[in-house]
Order: C-alpha cells, then structure tokens, then sequence
C-alpha cells in the first residue's frame, strides 16, 4: 500500500514540476495570467503528492513547494500591464475556479496522528503535565463538568529548539483520540488586506467541523508578537486570535488549542492570560531515557556494531537536542560510509565513530540558553520562565 502511494506521489510531483516550468516560460513572457493558472495548478499537484507521501521528508519538502508557489501565484494575482484584456478575460474563469480549489484550508494538515506518548522516551513529568492540561478534558469530560471544570483553553508548549515540542504536541492528539489540525504559521500571513485575519479564521471553522480536534501552531510568535511592538497588520492577527480563541472557550468544548515557541517573552500578554493560552508548558532538552529512545529510532535501519552500548552514547550526549542527535546518528554513519567510497571494507558504524562526532560537536541549545536567559531578564518575567533560569544558572 505504502509502495502504492509513494508511486503516486512521485507522479503527481513529476506532473507538477511540469505545470511549474510551463508557468515559468509564461511568466518569462509576460503573461501572468496563464502563469499564475499554472502556478496554482502546480501548487495543487504538489499538495496533493505531499498528502499521501510516506517519506516525511519529502512530504514536508513538497507542502513547502506547495506553499512557494502558491505566493508565487498570489503574488502574479495583479494583472501586469504586459497582460492583455484578452488573456484576461480568457482565464479570469479558470483562474478562480483554480484560486477557490487551492485555498489555505489545503495547508492545515488535518491527522490522526499514529505516535503517542508510549513511543516517545522519557520526560514523563512533561507527559503528565499535559495529560493533566489536555487529555483528562477530553477523556473524563463527565468529570470535569462535574466539578465544572472544561476543556477548551489554550496550551503553550516553550522551550530550546529541536527538543520535541511539535512531537509532543501529536502524541497528546493521539492520546485523546482528536483530529490533529497543524498549522504552519508562515502558510497564515498573506500581503493582502484581511487575508492573515480569514486564514485564521478558517483554521478554527475547520476545526469545528470536527468531532473532536487539536490545533496546533507552530512558530506563534511569528504571528501573535507583542502588539505594543507590531505594525497594523500583526495587531490585526492578533486580535483575530484573541477571539477566536475567546470563542472556544464559551462554546467549542471538543477544540484545544497547541502553541509551540522558542520565544515565549515575545508573545502578546493578551494571549497568556486564563482562557487563552492559560497554560504554559516548558520542553527541555531529551532526559536520558528520552535520548536512550531518540538513538534507537535513528540507528533503527542502520547497520550498526552489535556490542554498540546505546545506553553509553545517551550517557554522553547529555544537554544535546532530538535535533543534535539526529545530526551525530548521520555523522557517525558518514565516517564508514566515507571510507567504502574510497575502497575501504563496509563495516558497521562503530562507537569510535560517534565518540569522534560527539567531541566535535557541542549542543546546539547552549546558545539559547544564554539569549533566553538575557531576554527574560529584559522582559522583567523571571517568575514566569524561572523553568528556563534554573537551568542556566
């Protein structure tokens, strides 16, 4: 099935790659109205192909063309002058018909997702944290009424980089059985007037029509920074959160809303105060049953030497990201891999090889230690982030 669908996709990205080179000529000449009809019929093909890829690579690779040219097109949507009545008028009806197929709602990732709690290692007061803040909820509702409490309020999930936050998020719809809407933020703002204030919108309607959902957006400080700080149309955004946000509170007991951000200080206060994001959740660095779990899904297909201690390399990879280890996993297997390409024997990837990567590289979370540590104190929130001071000290 999963071959079945990869075929598929390859398909459907080759058929893209050709509408997307055929908008190009035609923008090369002039007519951008016919470009902008094959840009969208491109950035559909592509989001299409990423929906039912089984690579996660390529499937984000490809949501990400989608989205390149998708602005392409939007940014094509004012006639040139070089565009004739004619072509105008030729296309004006294919063309909509092409913008309304293509709408944001194709860029909100609506899921199931397949990995829950049990698949990620360690960091068990995290789970239980949010267990507490977002699936008892959903999974003991009669309860929760019963002492009047409700589901509905926003979580924000903080923290360095590359440590989990978009992983956690999913495995929390998982554990709760909900439809898990992920949202890019950058897919959200758009250079036309009201149009950053309608994705959002359409985000939250999509998640209505749902029986039960999580929305999740990734980034939010790109799109709900300080008002004090914004220019209009990031107020506008903002506001446009403030109450959709509010709205799920009064009436949508079956939709809880995920944040995840690097820069918790950044975010508007409006949204961190009860019944919006109420509450706030830090994701440190992988424990060492997180980083012992995080090894052995990333030497999972390689070859590696049977007497390989994963227990040793958690052990000294302690301060280092999901994100880090990923990199020294693929590090390490360059070094034999390397060697066979200049006519060495195939061997198994050795300790050796990931302790000549470890000594080279530091964590990468270091560094935003350090900048997090400045910016808090400059927001004058070190009650609110103390999570974050504790470890730098």
């Amino acid at each position: 099935m999963w071959g079945t669908q990869l075929t598929s996709a390859i398909k459907l990205a080759a058929q893209a790659r050709g509408y997307s080179k055929a908008a190009k000529d035609f923008e090369d000449k002039g007519q951008f109205v016919k470009a902008r009809e094959l840009y969208l019929k491109s950035s559909k093909l592509y989001n299409e192909a990423s929906s039912i890829n089984t690579d996660r690579t390529e499937r984000n690779t490809q949501r990400d063309i989608a989205q390149h040219l998708f602005s392409k097109a939007q940014s094509l949507k004012s006639n040139s002058p070089n565009s004739t009545k004619v072509e105008t008028e030729n296309h004006n009806f294919n063309d909509q018909q092409d913008e309304e197929s293509i709408s944001k709602s194709d860029f909100v990732l609506k899921e199931i997702p397949k990995i829950g709690f049990d698949d990620i290692g360690g960091l068990n007061d995290v789970k239980e944290d949010i267990r507490k803040a977002m699936i008892y909820p959903f999974t003991h509702k009669e309860l929760y009424q019963h002492y009047g409490q409700k589901a509905g309020e926003g979580i924000l999930l903080y923290g360095p980089p590359g440590c989990g936050k978009t992983l956690m998020a999913k495995a929390a719809a998982k554990e709760c059985d909900a439809e898990f809407i992920n949202v890019k933020t950058s897919n959200i703002v758009s250079k036309w007037v009201g149009s950053s204030e309608k994705n959002i919108k359409q985000i939250f309607e999509t998640a209505r029509k749902s029986k039960k959902a999580i929305i999740f957006f990734d980034e939010i400080d790109s799109i709900a920074g300080k008002r004090s700080d914004s220019k209009d149309y990031s107020k506008r955004m903002v506001n446009e959160l403030l109450a959709q946000m509010d709205g799920v509170e009064q009436i949508d007991s079956d939709i809880l809303v995920l944040a995840a951000t690097n820069e918790p200080w950044n975010i508007d206060p409006a949204l961190r105060r009860p019944g919006r994001f109420s509450k706030l959740l830090f994701i440190p660095e992988p424990d060492h049953d997180a980083r012992l779990a995080i090894f052995n899904i990333y030497l999972e297909s390689r070859p590696i030497d049977p007497h390989l201690c994963l227990d040793e390399l958690a052990a000294n990879t302690e301060g280092y990201s999901g994100a880090d280890i990923s990199s020294i996993c693929k590090e390490a297997a360059d070094i034999p891999l390397n060697e066979a390409l200049k006519g060495g024997l195939i061997r198994n990837i050795e300790l050796r090889d990931f302790t000549t990567v470890i000594l080279r590289r530091s964590p990468s979370i270091k560094s935003w230690y350090i900048g997090a540590q400045r910016s808090i104190k400059n927001s004058g929130e070190e009650s609110i982030f103390k999570d974050i001071l504790e470890r730098v000290a």
